[in-house]
């Protein structure tokens, strides 16, 4: 599995004439690098495993290759298929802005970091750290579905802390779920694929490809989302690593709220922290936990998470306007239901 590119994985993907052979040389900004082995293989592009020339230095090397309107030629560059072309740039666009933002977050331990980016034969490169380690959900199978709270709340105050700072900066990242943070071997916790960020009061649509479950009602939307939107999807991810049971869709608990509390499912938590999840997954934007930081003073209390300080002169971040409940008829709300999970694919968290 692909750790660094999860959107729209799936092994029917996995084609191997559209790869890289391995022993390929890309020049990159700062470094050669020789292509290795492929990681993985999704639906927008392909990671390999590298070597940094002249470092010895094994990294990720993450390729921009959407297979649905891309073409590999026979000297091995891309093209976008014919009539695809605006689709093709667009994704382009975007996965270079992923370059942009994850190299401005740099400093935070809790995020895999940027070592190069660059374009190549019609495509572009994204050259990051190599994780040698497993996302939560594989894990999570690895314990038998569920991750024990005493092995898991201990990692979050660390990546609270740099999600609240990414926030800070004005970024949201508006795709965590279970596959998306990974397990170091150290015990850390790192955040993976930003390639559906955003930077809050932008210009550029709202619009994400949801992960039924771990995605508030605001995302289905394409406005209204602000720092609240990670903290329900950090939330539900909690709550599926606990309980080893995905959360009942936001959409489908506008109609009848059927989510069960981690208690009820098993998860052996203080009644505190079962009502911090709850809370954090609260349907409703203005009643839901707004922060990353007030989440990490509700799940541990007794214990307050040192946040950053604020930056020195801040720049103006203009968030969306939360909104309440969108109007529309239960009706629409189970076709819209049915109509995303036609799209779900059967295996993923």
């Amino acid at each position: 599995m692909d750790p660094y590119s999860n959107q729209g994985q799936s092994p029917a993907f996995e084609e191997p004439d559209l790869q890289l052979p391995s022993g390929t040389l890309l020049s990159g900004t700062l470094h050669t690098y020789r292509l290795d082995r492929v990681l993985g293989q999704g639906g927008f592009g392909i990671t390999y495993a590298a070597l940094s020339q002249g470092q010895n230095q094994t990294v990720a090397v993450k390729e921009y290759f959407p297979v649905r309107c891309s073409l590999r030629n026979p000297d091995r560059s891309v093209s976008p298929k014919p009539g695809r072309e605006e689709e093709y740039q667009s994704g382009l666009n975007s996965f270079t802005q992923e370059a942009r933002m994850l190299a401005a977050l740099e400093n935070f331990p809790s995020v895999v970091r940027v070592l190069d980016s660059f374009q190549a034969g019609g495509t572009a490169y994204l050259v990051m750290e190599y994780l040698d380690g497993i996302p939560l959900h594989q894990k999570a199978a690895q314990l038998g579905g569920r991750i024990p709270p005493e092995e898991l709340l201990p990692k979050l105050p660390a990546l609270l802390r740099d999600l609240e700072a990414i926030h800070r900066l004005g970024v949201l990242h508006r795709d965590i779920t279970p596959d998306n943070i990974m397990w170091m071997p150290d015990g850390t916790l790192k955040l993976l694929d930003f390639g559906s960020a955003r930077t809050m009061g932008g210009n550029k649509s709202m619009t994400v490809m949801l992960k039924l479950g771990f995605a508030p009602v605001e995302q289905y939307l394409t406005h209204g989302q602000g720092p609240y939107t990670d903290v329900y999807a950090m939330c539900a991810t909690l709550y599926y690593l606990l309980t080893g049971v995905r959360p009942v869709d936001a959409v489908d608990r506008l109609e009848e709220d059927r989510l069960r509390s981690p208690i009820e499912l098993g998860a052996a938590l203080t009644p505190e922290e079962n009502a911090a999840l709850l809370h954090g997954m609260e349907i409703q934007p203005k009643r839901r936990t707004q922060t990353a930081e007030a989440l990490a003073a509700e799940l541990f209390p007794a214990a307050p998470v040192p946040m950053p300080a604020p930056a020195s002169a801040p720049a103006p971040v203009q968030t969306s306007k939360v909104p309440a409940a969108p109007p529309a008829a239960p009706s629409l709300f189970r076709r819209l239901s049915a109509w995303l999970k036609g799209l779900w694919k059967d295996g993923q968290p």
